[in-house]
C-alpha cells in the first residue's frame, strides 16, 4: 500500500504542476522567431520523382513549350519517353519521330509545365525542366523546379488548403528550410525525393489559394539555429508532447528539439485519438472485461473475477523525465475469489498486452502517449500521437492559428531558439507563375531626389515577366506600377540593390538585379581605394579558394557587408584590379572580392594605341531578347568587336541566357553580367525579331 500511495502522490503532484504551469504559459504566449536578412541562395531544387518507380515508358503532355536536342515541343503536344533497361538507352517519340538520346537528356522548359500520365496525380503540372538519367537498369527522373513553385505542390499534400493561413505559413517555412538543407547535402543527381521519405510532392495542383498565399507571404524565408539550417522535422500530431530525435530514431539529434508539453496539439479536436471507456462499478461491461479477469486469475489465483476498478495509472516511461511515453498501466481493482472480496493491483504492458487487444494502435513504431481521465464512475483510456512526434505538430500549428498566434510564434514554439532568415532565391530557369513582389528581398535604403539627367540605360530582365516600380527603395514600399519585360528605361541613380528610374512619367525605384545595363556614362560606385591607372575592364577571372566559395562585399574591406557568395570555380567580370581587392560583377551584382582568391586569364598589355575595333552594320532591336548559348564547346566568347581576332571580354557558359540588343548578318550585340560585347549569331538561340 505504501508503494501504491507514493505512486499516486507523484501522479497527483505532476497533474497539479501541469495545471499551475499551463495557464501562465498560455498567458505569456510562445516567443516569436526573430527575422534577419540573408544573402542569395540557389533557388532551383532537384526532386527525384521516386513515386514513378523505375518505369520503362512515360507519357508526357506539354502545357507549355519545351526544347530537347534542338527540337521544340509546343504546348498541347505529347511525347513518350522510353527506357531500355537492358541497354540503358533512352529515346523520345514526339510528332511521329523517334530520337535516340543516349543515357541522359533534359527536357528544358521555355514556358508552362508538363504533365506525366504515370504520376500519382496525372492532372498536375510539373513547372520545370525534366532530367532523365539512366544508371545501369535504373531510370532517374528528376524535376528541376524553382523552390517556391515546388512548395506550391508540397503544402496541399503535407497540410492541406483548409488549414489556417498562419499554420500554412509555418509549414511553408519548415518545408522551405528542409529543402534548402537537403540541397546543401545533395547527391550528384538530385536533392530530395517526392515521397514521405522527404516531402510529399505531386507537381502543382490547381486552386489551393491558401497554400499559394502562405508560400508567397513567406517567400525566401527559412529558419536557422546556431547559424545552420534548423532541423525542421514535422509530424501530424505529437499527442500533447514533442519528442527528441534520439528517442524517436535512436540517433543523435540537435539539442534544441526537446521534449516539451504541447497544449495546442492536445486541445485540437482534430488530433488523432483512440479511446476505450471502463466502468468503475461494472468493469465486466467493458471491452477490458476478459483481459482483467485473465490477468486477475494470473495474479490472485484461478477463479478471481474483477468486480470494480478504483483507479487506472499509466507509469514507467520509456525515456527520461519529462517523457510521458509510458510503457505500463496499473489497475487498482476489487475482485472476488472463493466467495471472498479483496483488492489488488493488476499491471499491464501497454504495447504488448493492451494496444492490440483494444485496437488502439496509431503508429507502427508503438510510440503513442497513453493517458487516463476520470468522469464520474468511469475511466477513459486514450492513446494519442500520429507520427514520430519530433519538431512541429501540424495539428498543434493549426490550433495555434485558430487561437490567433502568428506563424513566427508557431515556429518559435516548435523550434526553440530559431531565427528566421530572409534569402533571395536565384531562379535561372525561364518564367514561372510565382508572383514578382515576393521575390524581392527586404533591403531598405534611404530614398533621395533623383538627379536631373540619367547615368545609364537598362532593360528589364526578370524571370517573372515584369518588374515592380516602387515608391521607395524598399521591398515593402508601395508598388506604383509594373514595368514590362524587356522595356527600355533610363536609370538616374544606381546602387547595389536599388536603382532610381522614371518610367512613362512615374518616378520610382526598381531592383538592380533585374536590370541588364548598357554602358554607364557616369561612374556611380567609386572604390574606397585607388583603382589601377589602366583598369582591365571586362577581364575574366575564376574563383579559386580553399573554403569553396568567395564573399562578394559592398566595399573593399573584410568588415563590409557580404552581398552574396560566389561558388568555387565560378567566373566573375573584373572591372578594377588592385593588389588586395578587385571590383567585380557576378550575376549582375557589383562588389569587391579579394584578389588573391581570383585566377586571371592572361592579358596582353598594349604597347601602343590599339587599332579601331571592327563592328559590322547592325540593326538595333526595339526590344531586347534573351538568347540561349548553344555552342559545341562549354562556353561562348563575348568579344570586343565583330571578329575572332578581337579581345575576349568574358566567356558565357553554355546553357546560360544573354541579352541581345542588336543583330547583324554574322554577329550580334550582347550584354551578359553587365558586360557588353559581340557574339556570333550561330551559337545563340533566340526568338525571331522584326
Amino acid at each position: 500500500m505504501y508503494k501504491r500511495g507514493l505512486t499516486y502522490l507523484i501522479v497527483i503532484g505532476m497533474l497539479i504542476l501541469q495545471c499551475t504551469m499551463l495557464p501562465a504559459f498560455a498567458e505569456a504566449g510562445p516567443k516569436s522567431a526573430p527575422l534577419s536578412q540573408g544573402g542569395f541562395q540557389d533557388g532551383i531544387v532537384r526532386v527525384r520523382l521516386l513515386s514513378l518507380g523505375n518505369p520503362s515508358t512515360l507519357k508526357l503532355t506539354f502545357s507549355g513549350a519545351y526544347t530537347v536536342n534542338g527540337q521544340t515541343l509546343d504546348s498541347g503536344s505529347t511525347a513518350t519517353v522510353s527506357f531500355n533497361k537492358s541497354t540503358g538507352q533512352l529515346s523520345l517519340t514526339a510528332g511521329g519521330a523517334v530520337s535516340n538520346l543516349g543515357a541522359s537528356f533534359r527536357l528544358t522548359r521555355l514556358s508552362g509545365g508538363v504533365k506525366i500520365a504515370q504520376s500519382r496525380v496525372p492532372q498536375n503540372i510539373y513547372p520545370g525542366d525534366l532530367q532523365f538519367t539512366a544508371k545501369g537498369s535504373t531510370l532517374y527522373v528528376v524535376a528541376r523546379v524553382y523552390i517556391e513553385d515546388y512548395l506550391y505542390g508540397v503544402l496541399p499534400y503535407e497540410m492541406g488548403n483548409s488549414s489556417g493561413l498562419e499554420a500554412l505559413k509555418a509549414q511553408a517555412v519548415a518545408a522551405r528550410t528542409y529543402t534548402l538543407n537537403a540541397m546543401k547535402q545533395a547527391t550528384a543527381l538530385f536533392d530530395l525525393v517526392d515521397t514521405t521519405a522527404d516531402q510529399m510532392y505531386n507537381g502543382t495542383p490547381s486552386g489551393n489559394e491558401n497554400c499559394r498565399r502562405a508560400v508567397d507571404e513567406t517567400c525566401g524565408i527559412a529558419v536557422k539555429n546556431g547559424g545552420e539550417y534548423t532541423a525542421t522535422y514535422y509530424t501530424a500530431s505529437n499527442g500533447g508532447q514533442t519528442e527528441t530525435v534520439k528517442n524517436a530514431w535512436n540517433v543523435a539529434g540537435p539539442d534544441y528539439l526537446i521534449i516539451q508539453d504541447d497544449p495546442y496539439d492536445l486541445s485540437n479536436p482534430d488530433a488523432r485519438v483512440l479511446s476505450v471507456r471502463v466502468s468503475g462499478s461494472n468493469p465486466q461491461s467493458s471491452r477490458l472485461a476478459g483481459l482483467l479477469n485473465k490477468k486477475a486469475a494470473a495474479a490472485f489465483g484461478d477463479g478471481a473475477a474483477v468486480t470494480a476498478v478504483h483507479a487506472i495509472t499509466p507509469h514507467s516511461p520509456r525515456f527520461a523525465y519529462p517523457s510521458r511515453l509510458y510503457g505500463k498501466m496499473d489497475f487498482e481493482v476489487s475482485y472476488t475469489l472463493n466467495g471472498q472480496v479483496a483488492t489488488g493491483i493488476i499491471t499491464f504492458d501497454i504495447f504488448s498486452e493492451l494496444e492490440g487487444a483494444l485496437g488502439m494502435s496509431i503508429n507502427s513504431t508503438k510510440n503513442e502517449l497513453w493517458s487516463v481521465t476520470q468522469s464520474g464512475d468511469a475511466f477513459v483510456i486514450s492513446a494519442r500521437r500520429y507520427g514520430h512526434g519530433v519538431g512541429m505538430s501540424q495539428r498543434g500549428a493549426m490550433q495555434m492559428a485558430r487561437m490567433g498566434y502568428t506563424y513566427d510564434q508557431i515556429l518559435g514554439f516548435y523550434y526553440p531558439g530559431c531565427v528566421r532568415v530572409l534569402y533571395t532565391l536565384d531562379m535561372p530557369l525561364l518564367p514561372t507563375d510565382a508572383p514578382l513582389p515576393t521575390a524581392e528581398p527586404f533591403v531598405p535604403e534611404t530614398a533621395a531626389p533623383l538627379p536631373a539627367s540619367p547615368v545609364a540605360t537598362a532593360w528589364v530582365s526578370t524571370a517573372e515577366g515584369s518588374l515592380n516600380l516602387r515608391a521607395a527603395p524598399d521591398s515593402h514600399a508601395k508598388v506604383l506600377r509594373t514595368i514590362p519585360q524587356y522595356a527600355k528605361i533610363s536609370v538616374y541613380e544606381t546602387g547595389d540593390t536599388w536603382c532610381g528610374t522614371v518610367y512613362e512619367g512615374t518616378e520610382g525605384y526598381v531592383m538592380t538585379r533585374y536590370l541588364s545595363f548598357a554602358e554607364i556614362t557616369t561612374p556611380t560606385f567609386a572604390p574606397a581605394t585607388p583603382a589601377p591607372s589602366v583598369p582591365p575592364v571586362g577581364l575574366s577571372a575564376t574563383v579559386t579558394t580553399e573554403k569553396g566559395s568567395l564573399n562578394l562585399r559592398r566595399e573593399p574591406k573584410n568588415s563590409a557587408k557580404v552581398l552574396c557568395t560566389i561558388p568555387q570555380y565560378d567566373q566573375v567580370v573584373v572591372l578594377d584590379k588592385g593588389d588586395t581587392w578587385c571590383r567585380v560583377v557576378y550575376e549582375g551584382i557589383q562588389g569587391y572580392a579579394m584578389t588573391k582568391y581570383l585566377t586571371f586569364a592572361a592579358i596582353e598589355q598594349p604597347t601602343a594605341a590599339p587599332p579601331a575595333v571592327f563592328v559590322e552594320p547592325m540593326r538595333e532591336l526595339s526590344m531586347p531578347v534573351l538568347g540561349l548559348v548553344n555552342t559545341p564547346l562549354s562556353t561562348l566568347n563575348l568579344r570586343e568587336g565583330c571578329s575572332t581576332d578581337t579581345r575576349i571580354l568574358l566567356e558565357i557558359p553554355k546553357g546560360q541566357y544573354a541579352t541581345i540588343t542588336a543583330v547583324g548578318d554574322t554577329w550580334c550585340a550582347v550584354t551578359y553580367q553587365g558586360v557588353s560585347g559581340y557574339c556570333m549569331i550561330q551559337y545563340l538561340e533566340f526568338a525571331l525579331y522584326e
